[in-house]
């Protein structure tokens, strides 16, 4: 079952084997359908009956697993085991978990395969291949004269073709395009996301850069890494203003200087 069964399914029908193991099954016949009552082992108020029919390998159980995930739940796996029945019959694997699920081909309700979009041309296209093909079979075994005449409606039939594919711009199947015979290149258009279109700076444009981008002080009027507070010409002209007006002594600091 691990080549027929999708990977997931696969998973999910082993959880179901590994159930089984845990469970034990007591047999009531009824005519020809077996009945069988399956317990999981130290759980005797819970049970479900199965019904299986050894001639067709038809079987159903109770809890309605199979019928609503599509997979043979541990009770169905417990009777198959007591039959002796080591695969699972054709009844009981749904195609749709399969791993050839893609490549079958699917029916509506009128036994009509359906068609998808856009495939009309080419089932068209196919229905004229057969047509011709029947056509030239049927000129094997016709005489000369007739042959010349079909070849020759064969001929007209090509250029009327020809014509209307070429002369309509509405066929989607077939278009004429001319090739031309300049091209235009044109650049590409600089993107506008952050950090793009810049190319690198070297050291002199980064610090070129950096000065554009000080301000100048108000002091000694150039662009350095300082301002008026902290200017070194504003220190000067300070301690020069210091040196020249001395601050005078009064009496009483003379005094005590005495």
């Amino acid at each position: 079952m691990a080549k027929r069964y999708t990977h997931k399914i696969f998973y999910m029908f082993q959880k179901e084997i590994l159930s089984s193991m845990q469970c034990g099954s007591m047999l009531r016949l009824s005519k020809d359908v077996q009945v069988h009552i399956v317990k999981r082992l130290g759980d005797s108020a819970n049970f479900c009956e199965v019904s299986f029919n050894p001639s067709n390998k038809e079987i159903i159980c109770s809890c309605k697993k199979f019928e609503n995930e599509g997979i043979p739940c541990s009770h169905i796996i417990v009777v198959l085991r007591n039959n002796c029945i080591d695969c699972l019959p054709e009844n009981l694997i749904l195609k749709r978990w399969t791993t050839t699920a893609k490549s079958m081909t699917v029916h509506n309700d009128d036994g009509v395969e359906p068609q998808a979009q856009g495939t009309s041309g080419k089932s068209n296209g196919r229905k004229n291949i057969e047509i011709v093909r029947g056509f030239v079979e049927c000129l094997n075994d016709a005489p000369v004269e007739v042959c010349n005449v079909a070849k020759d409606m064969l001929v007209d039939l090509q250029k009327m073709v020809s014509h209307s594919a070429g002369g309509s711009n509405n066929s989607p199947h077939c278009r004429s395009t001319s090739v031309p015979s300049i091209v235009n290149a044109h650049p590409s258009s600089i993107s506008k996301i952050e950090g793009s279109g810049k190319r690198l700076m070297g050291e002199n444009e980064i610090a070129m850069e950096e000065m554009s981008k000080r301000r100048t002080c108000s002091v000694c009027g150039k662009k350095e890494k300082h301002n008026a507070r902290t200017c070194p010409k504003l220190k000067e002209m300070l301690s020069q203003n210091t040196q020249a007006d001395p601050i005078p002594i009064n009496e009483t600091q003379a005094s005590n200087i005495d």
